[in-house]
């Protein structure tokens, strides 16, 4: 029996012992993990899947990336999905089309607008996601504009015509809660307050 949850912290080193089983170590030279680098993943969003004896045998994790407009200067964060990763063993049997729809159902539950990813159209077309072309948006080294999704949900503004992701990289902790949506943000504060209001007499 497969069940799936959010990410635990001790589950690092079974996630990257399932990405390397998955990808290989080359996977580090990919333009993907230069936007991940030293930025940690968005931790209420990333879940995993467990088989019955607990074993993390699927992954999915999103992380704030930077899209820079390369004729304005303008800057913008999106949620940039990946790695999804499945343990070779387990393949085919849908945990990877699980993993994505429920994210998916919470990322659109809590009010993100836009997705982006790197991936084969004719498979994550089923969950909404289409080329950013025309537009013309690449990784750093200029890798996979080819390549790029999008799916975006809403009243947002449009993508750039010529852009780049960059690794994202707030200048304090004020920028990194910007990247919540309004219905996280409000609900942690009423949390909060909660918290500090003393009980009545």
């Amino acid at each position: 029996m497969i069940t799936y949850g959010p990410e635990r912290p001790f589950e690092d080193g079974q996630i990257d012992q399932l990405l390397d089983k998955a990808f290989g170590p080359a996977r580090l030279m990919k333009a993907s993990y230069r936007l991940r680098q030293d930025v940690a993943p968005v931790q209420h969003l990333s879940m995993v899947a467990r088989d019955a004896d607990g074993r993390v045998v699927g992954t999915i994790r999103f992380w704030p990336v930077t899209v820079r407009d390369m004729l304005t200067g303008r800057e913008s964060t999106t949620l940039y999905l990946g790695p999804l990763a499945v343990d070779p063993e387990t393949q085919g049997s849908g945990i990877g089309s699980s993993l994505m729809k429920k994210a998916l159902a919470k990322v659109d539950r809590l009010g993100y607008q836009r997705v982006m990813l790197v991936g084969d159209a004719a498979y994550y077309g089923r969950f909404g996601f289409v080329p950013v072309k025309p537009c013309h948006i690449t990784l750093p080294g200029g890798a996979d504009a080819d390549r790029l999704l999008v799916r975006q949900r809403g009243m947002i503004a449009a993508l750039p015509a010529v852009g780049q992701l960059v690794r994202f990289a707030p200048a304090s902790d004020e920028a990194v809660a910007s990247l919540e949506p309004a219905r996280l943000r409000a609900a942690k504060a009423s949390k909060s307050a909660k918290a500090v209001t003393p009980a009545a007499a």
